[in-house]
């Protein structure tokens, strides 16, 4: 016997479902408008968050509502079967990710790509088909939609024409034309089956998308714009002898006109000058879904959502790093559908294309059979202008919900219902389910405000460590470590600050053992770091810079960095950075048993290996500048001063604007007595760095050695207010202001006052 528990009050029924409604309209106006602009992703983390928490309560109302009703109609439209397909395969393949949380939360990867966010999509798929039943609903839908894309549209015109600010709150310039270029055509249909007030609304929507698409002049969006709006001629050609609709073929054909002329032509408009966008290109990335996905279990779950930087590291191509990208680590290819390949593997893509699949045959098929079908051929076009974008180019958060959003009308403009009544079994799993949701959703919104509030001080550290602050910094991320332990970003960067903190104590005077607190702290972040996250370079990388800067401070730290930067070698085995990293630690090694007196068959193995790694970085990338300036300190260190200089002379060709390369190679020539030269290069460091007191204290004494006595002495002033408390400069000035050489009677125990350090690049 099956037991109905309606509840006595249907006006309590009706009033859940209206609330369930208009959440879901609030939730599209907002979501792509919304941004909370003190992050260092303002957009992303933020339409997430307002994703999960919009969505747990339209699910938990509508749970609700339908234990008190004691039954419901679920629409088991056959989309729903690749869809929860897509889910699990994706739930598998983050389970066997290579990084499993960042893959669940798809931070600090991509955001967009993790299971998070896919799962909130489906639930909301399932939400708007089930609650949104009327053609009309789903007709206001969109009308609300494009209302916040109109509005997200205007506010980009205005940064851009009028701020010359190039952020909006879609994504970049280029991904909001192809977020433009998606909707245009829906937007058009939308217009001709409006009546009058609304079509001259939607009209002047469908003029500013089409004006920024100009504006931007992306040539991506140009494509996916001709393809979407292909499909509105074909079908007005196809319909014209039986309908009166020859906007249908006019609009269309005026738009692709348009598109090609501009795709074409590159017109630009004046002071507008949009910043350039870096993508990989197909070829590349083919080349990396080719090696990521030679393993077993890579080829059917891929390397897990979210992890394509770690594949780019892995596998990225040797000619990049002969270009100005070399060190970048890319969190998304050149398109969605190749990350999809190499993130969730054969099975992750071909459950996607099964949703494609799924939705072109019955749509296509509905196309045609339906009196009434304009709403339903936009929506068809604009999905199809999805599809075809994700071959082109990545998806970001917005592109995502436009992809749900249309699945999730198409389903609730094709329902198969079926009605479902509750007995008392299954009314009391219902009860227990509504606990669940609300217990877990009251958990998951505690945790995701939690990690936006680390976000956030993960931010503001940054922010005042740029300004130099850095005990404030080292605060803020101390808070942002307490908030979310288990971000290997926040114990990455605070490592490296309280490294900097150890190098200023031990400047200030503070001795070793006061100081050991802080090495522990830094070594101990840094190996956590490496703890939560085994498959990130950059956190070997971080922690053999520790170790590296540790040496001669913590015992064994050598061999530990060493040890690191080979892990960091085996992640990302074509980057420069880590060969000439290496080099530097074998430098130091040899240094170390130089002072302490070792064997000098040791030493000289120990700068054979640093030559080694260094060349090995120059074969990576033939113009990498630190690590030619390193083998010239080596050649310079052997006593081959020639061989120093002429390394030294390639590498200026290289960095003409690093001044400390410049300092050095006027040090060779101020050794070999070549004045003039020497003269030349500090003068060009003095340039580069009007503040580098090393570069002008040896300009100051060539000038005393030319008998300018005036420019001797505009030098070391400088100097002198730069270093106000240091004695031998006031004694050189008054050397020369009594006509005297800068440095009679003077003891140089320490002629540099300062170091300009080039073992750190800075990536």
């Amino acid at each position: 016997m099956k037991i109905s528990l309606k509840i006595k009050s249907p006006r309590t029924i009706e009033l859940f479902q209206k609330i369930s409604k208009v959440l879901i309209y609030l939730l599209v106006f907002l979501l792509p408008i919304f941004f909370l602009p003190f992050t260092l992703d303002p957009l992303n983390f933020s339409k997430q968050n307002l994703l999960v928490i919009f969505v747990l309560i339209i699910l938990f109302i509508w749970l609700l509502k339908l234990f008190l009703l004691g039954k419901t109609e679920i629409n088991l439209n056959f989309l729903n079967i690749p869809i929860l397909v897509f889910l699990l395969t994706y739930a598998l393949s983050t389970i066997f990710s290579l990084f499993r949380r960042g893959s669940f939360w798809g931070w600090p990867l991509n955001l967009s790509q993790g299971f998070l966010t896919l799962l909130f999509f489906v639930i909301f798929y399932f939400l708007v088909s089930n609650i949104l039943n009327k053609k009309a609903e789903i007709f206001r839908l969109f009308l609300v939609f494009v209302t916040s894309i109109f509005l997200a549209t205007i506010f980009a015109i205005f940064q851009i024409l009028v701020r010359n600010s190039y952020f909006n709150t879609i994504g970049t310039p280029n991904s909001l034309t192809i977020f433009l270029a998606i909707l245009l055509p829906l937007t058009i249909l939308l217009a001709i089956i409006s009546k009058k007030l609304v079509r001259w609304f939607l009209a002047i929507y469908s003029i500013s998308f089409f004006f920024f698409i100009i504006l931007v002049n992306f040539s991506l969006a140009w494509v996916t714009l001709i393809a979407g709006t292909s499909i509105l001629l074909i079908f007005g050609l196809l319909t014209l002898k039986r309908t009166d609709q020859f906007g249908l073929v006019f609009f269309p054909i005026l738009i692709i006109i348009l598109a090609l002329f501009f795709l074409t032509f590159k017109v630009s408009w004046p002071k507008v000058q949009l910043p350039a966008e870096v993508y990989l290109n197909q070829k590349s990335e083919l080349e990396i879904a080719k090696n990521t996905l030679k393993g077993l279990k890579n080829l059917f779950l891929g390397t897990g959502p979210s992890t394509f930087v770690f594949d780019y590291s892995q596998f990225k191509p040797i000619e990049i790093n002969q270009t100005s990208f070399w060190a970048w680590r890319f969190s998304s290819g050149a398109s969605e559908i190749q990350d999809k390949l190499i993130t969730s593997g054969i099975l992750g893509l071909l459950s996607l294309f099964f949703i494609f699949g799924t939705f072109f045959r019955f749509g296509f098929k509905n196309l045609f059979s339906q009196e009434d079908n304009l709403f339903y051929l936009g929506i068809f076009a604009s999905f199809f202008g999805v599809v075809f974008s994700q071959f082109l180019s990545p998806i970001n958060f917005s592109l995502l919900f436009i992809f749900w959003l249309i699945l999730a009308s198409f389903s609730s403009l094709n329902p198969k219902m079926k009605t479902l009544f509750f007995s008392a079994r299954s009314s009391f799993i219902l009860a227990t389910f509504l606990v669940l949701i609300f217990l877990s959703g009251i958990s998951l919104s505690f945790i995701l405000v939690k990690n936006y509030f680390a976000e956030l001080r993960y931010s503001q550290g940054l922010n005042v460590w740029q300004k130099g602050e850095l005990n404030q910094a080292i605060n803020f991320l101390e808070r942002a470590v307490y908030l979310n332990p288990n971000s290997d970003n926040y114990l990455q960067y605070l490592s490296q600050l309280y490294l900097i903190k150890l190098n200023q104590s031990l400047a200030s005077g503070q001795t070793l053992p006061q100081s050991q607190e802080i090495i522990f702290q830094s070594l101990d972040l840094t190996k956590k770091a490496t703890e939560i996250s085994p498959k990130n370079v950059a956190n070997w990388d971080a922690r053999g810079f520790i170790y590296r800067n540790l040496i001669g401070l913590s015992g064994e730290a050598e061999n530990w960095a060493i040890e690191s930067y080979q892990k960091a070698m085996e992640l990302e085995p074509k980057n420069p950075y880590i060969f000439n990293e290496i080099g530097l630690v074998y430098l130091a090694k040899a240094d170390l048993l130089t002072k302490a007196g070792g064997e000098e068959k040791e030493i000289l193995e120990n700068l054979n290996l640093a030559k080694d790694n260094f060349q090995k970085a120059i074969e990576l990338k033939l113009d990498y500048a630190p690590a030619h300036f390193q083998l010239a300190m080596i050649y310079q260190r052997e006593g081959k001063t020639e061989e120093a200089i002429a390394k030294l002379e390639e590498t200026k060709l290289i960095a003409p604007f690093d001044a400390g390369l410049a300092f050095q190679l006027g040090i060779l020539y101020y050794n070999k007595n070549q004045l003039e030269k020497a003269k030349a290069e500090f003068e060009r460091a003095v340039g580069i760095d009007e503040n580098y007191s090393n570069a002008r204290y040896f300009l100051g004494l060539i000038y005393d050695k030319e008998g300018k006595k005036d420019l001797a002495i505009e030098q070391f002033e400088k100097i002198e207010k730069l270093n106000p408390e240091n004695l031998e400069i006031k004694s050189i000035l008054a050397n020369l202001r009594e006509g005297k050489p800068a440095l009679e009677g003077i003891n140089l125990t320490q002629p540099l006052i300062e170091e300009k350090p080039q073992e750190r690049l800075e990536k």
